[in-house]
């Protein structure tokens, strides 16, 4: 197994490796300015220009996107066992947020700056209402997808609701919850730098536009490269904690979700 992962990660770095080299040789052959396209030591110097700038930002955003998924995550599992647990909730409550799920939920960022105003309170709002439905949404498909067999024990051995919810449910509906954390702290990362676009004074969000309307095209590039890297490393420790805390289960279970 390790030493399929590190066959894995050699392929993944000899092929960034091999885009990186394509993608410097033409931009520098076909000379394409670097405000059109930047070549990868464009990006590379502009990190390098402005590392304290990029540092400051980035921690603002992180610190928001961070505060959203927490907000998110717990709400959702909250949210998500009530609706699983409860029958009234199940009819009254759940349909009122799948219709609140299915609408555009970026599109709201306007409206919620008007709200909550310029500062982090907006995109902690809008980061943590876009982050709450995937983990909403995958809560109650891990406690609706239990095995009865299990369900049936439990009842035989005389144990109480409470105790059946947190020996054998939430176990098994483990691995769905951290498939919606993984989705939702990509989803409160986009809520949180596009609310950024439309209204702040902080953040990558900010940064990006700024340096936009200066035609700092390497500078614009080297805040997508941090954001990425930033995602990366979001998904690699959810599937690190995952690994830790449900070894036993090896499928990845996603329930579908669209923003």
């Amino acid at each position: 197994m390790r030493r399929d992962a590190a066959i894995n990660f050699a392929y993944s770095i000899a092929t960034f490796v091999v885009v990186l080299s394509l993608w410097q040789g033409l931009v520098r052959g076909l000379d394409i300015p670097a405000y059109f396209i930047p070549a990868p030591t464009d990006v590379l110097m502009a990190l390098g220009r402005g590392a304290s700038l990029y540092w400051v930002h980035f921690l603002i955003t992180l610190e928001r996107t961070l505060i959203a998924f927490v907000i998110a995550f717990v709400s959702g599992v909250v949210f998500g066992t009530l609706v699983s647990e409860v029958r009234f909730l199940e009819r009254t409550l759940y349909p009122v947020l799948v219709a609140l799920q299915s609408m555009p939920r970026i599109a709201l960022a306007p409206v919620v700056i008007v709200w909550f105003g310029f500062g982090s309170m907006s995109k902690i709002v809008l980061g943590a209402f876009s982050a709450f439905f995937p983990v909403f949404l995958n809560t109650i498909h891990g406690l609706k997808t239990i095995d009865n067999d299990q369900l049936t024990l439990m009842r035989s051995l005389g144990s109480n609701r409470f105790q059946t919810f947190w020996k054998v449910k939430l176990p098994s509906a483990l691995p769905f919850l951290l498939a919606g954390a993984n989705i939702g702290i990509i989803f409160a990362t986009l809520a949180v730098i596009v609310a950024e676009f439309l209204g702040a004074n902080q953040g990558m969000g900010f940064l990006i536009v700024t340096q936009s309307n200066q035609m700092d095209t390497p500078g614009v590039f080297a805040n997508v490269f941090i954001l990425s890297i930033t995602g990366i490393v979001f998904h690699y420790g959810i599937q690190f904690l995952r690994q830790r805390l449900i070894f036993w289960s090896g499928g990845n279970e996603l329930s579908g979700e669209r923003n």
